[in-house]
């Protein structure tokens, strides 16, 4: 089936004034603060093993970084915790676990016709999936990096090509495989469609990050940046997946029914 985008774009937003839009809204919400401490965390905890390890990269110092970056200091990290670096690498791939678990419970929700309530078989081995998406993610993501050191083009493509293997891991209960196997013939002879889909999510990131630089320019206090920032990035995030979801289901076919679901075709 031809992907059409503006098709795709209006059906995604019709999916965020809904009950199970708002739940997840917040789910995102709280991903994000836990994001933005655990990394804050793990970046000041590393800085302080540093200085720790190597006291002659900081001489005259005492031992203390210069602006104060440590945890708890209110400089660049006002959110990190006063943990080790251990705890704080702990903390980031728990978040990171967690994050992807409400990723694949939002897919599931957006590629179905789902509205007031959630899928009934949202939980479908989900611990599986879970972890086949994580893996498949990290696939993924090294091979567009190594693609985009050898001259940028190779990474854009393979961006394009394997953007729906994580949905058809999550989706279709796929094995990383089949997922690679199957996500790449997905996008075959759609891939300039896919191309410019995602050059449109790439727009929504962008604006989505507007807020946060002119508060920061204006001088707001950071804590408020940081507020208003997280709640900007949750409703863009919900919406790109939104998009990319029914985007995926339009791929698909009208045909398609997705495991134990409902035709994502009914809403």
């Amino acid at each position: 089936m031809t992907l059409d985008i503006p098709a795709a774009i209006e059906d995604g937003l019709a999916r965020l004034p809904t009950r199970v839009a708002a739940i997840l809204f917040v789910a995102y919400l709280a991903v994000g603060a836990l994001s933005t401490i655990t990394s804050q965390t793990l970046g000041a905890a590393f800085q302080d093993w540093v200085r720790d390890a190597v006291p002659a990269a900081n001489p005259g110092t005492g031992g203390v970084p210069a602006g104060g970056m440590g945890p708890g200091t209110g400089g660049a990290s006002p959110l990190a915790l006063d943990v080790g670096v251990a705890v704080a690498l702990v903390l980031f791939l728990a978040q990171v676990v967690l994050a992807q678990a409400v990723g694949v419970v939002t897919i599931r929700t957006f590629v179905s016709g789902a509205r007031d309530r959630f899928p009934e078989d949202l939980s479908r081995r989900f611990g599986w999936v879970v972890l086949n998406a994580l893996v498949v993610s990290v696939v993924v993501g090294i091979a567009t990096f190594v693609g985009l050191i050898f001259l940028i083009l190779p990474g854009i493509y393979l961006a394009v090509a394997l953007y729906f293997v994580e949905f058809e891991v999550i989706v279709e209960d796929k094995g990383v495989v089949d997922a690679l196997r199957d996500g790449w013939a997905l996008t075959a002879g759609e891939r300039l469609s896919v191309f410019l889909l995602l050059v449109v999510l790439f727009i929504i990131g962008l604006i989505s990050g507007i807020p946060g630089i002119v508060l920061g320019f204006v001088g707001a206090p950071e804590l408020v940046t940081v507020a208003v920032s997280l709640v900007v990035s949750a409703v863009t995030s919900l919406l790109a997946v939104a998009i990319g979801s029914r985007a995926y289901v339009q791929l698909k076919g009208e045909d398609w029914t997705p495991p134990g679901s409902a035709s994502p075709f009914a809403y």
